[in-house]
């Protein structure tokens, strides 16, 4: 079973909803899924209702968390998937929408070759082969090509090593196999207090340690931080949604 999970974080989103209100690509995407998770943490229920009148995703569920912080939102997640005996996991942002490269990417293609895998298995969405390679470098790796996409099965480990990302793990868009989530957000991950200290966490953890984190040809999906905490390329970000197609 494929599961997505697009979460929101309190109020005052509204501009979000509508923007993903009128991505048709990514709703094709979620819509291959088998249950896709819509999650508010923090959200009030004018919020929730707001959302839920724009959403047009298929098997759709909603699930609120209150009075809890971001990390043990994900804690319940968890339990939540293995409940529902999910094998593979799409995970997504309120602020994440398709990328100009997605639109001649077969979505079932993607799915296809993700259900291929039963474990150890993550491919990022947003992230090319060309940020762990240098200009005129070519890739060493293995390459599985597609008739979209080609994807390159590269490592936690390429990621540390690579002079274009101090982060061989970030919170940008992903699909993989459920035994991934296990070793991501393990107990010591849980321990921390907050989101800041956790991915300095996850920093730390695969400087030293090598899962598979393959990446493809196109960015697909893109996080656009036009609200909270990290809006400092809102203008950046405003634009290329223009040029999507999404404002």
């Amino acid at each position: 079973m494929l599961i997505s999970f697009r979460q929101t974080y309190g109020d005052g989103r509204d501009e979000l909803f509508e923007i993903f209100s009128r991505d048709q690509k990514l709703i094709d995407l979620y819509n291959l899924c088998d249950l896709n998770i819509h999650s508010f943490h923090n959200c009030s229920k004018e919020t929730i209702e707001r959302y839920k009148n724009l959403n047009r995703v298929k098997n759709s569920e909603y699930l609120e968390f209150n009075d809890i912080n971001y990390l043990e939102t994900i804690k319940e997640l968890k339990k939540k998937l293995k409940e529902l005996k999910c094998s593979h996991f799409l995970f997504t942002q309120d602020d994440t929408f398709i990328a100009a490269q997605s639109k001649n990417v077969d979505w079932k293609e993607l799915v296809d070759y993700a259900k291929s895998y039963d474990k150890d298995f993550m491919v990022n969405l947003y992230h090319r082969i060309d940020i762990l390679t240098l200009e005129g470098e070519t890739w060493e790796g293995e390459i599985d090509e597609h008739k979209t996409f080609n994807v390159y099965k590269s490592t936690t480990q390429d990621f540390y090593d690579s002079e274009k990302t101090p982060w061989p793990m970030d919170d940008s868009p992903y699909i993989c196999t459920i035994d991934i989530l296990d070793e991501i957000y393990d107990d010591e991950y849980f321990g921390y207090e907050d989101i800041w200290d956790a991915e300095k966490f996850l920093r730390r953890k695969y400087s030293k340690k090598k899962i598979n984190r393959f990446v493809t040809d196109k960015k697909m999906l893109q996080n656009y931080n036009i609200y909270g905490k990290t809006t400092y390329m809102e203008f950046v970000f405003r634009q290329i949604l223009k040029t999507n197609g999404l404002t």
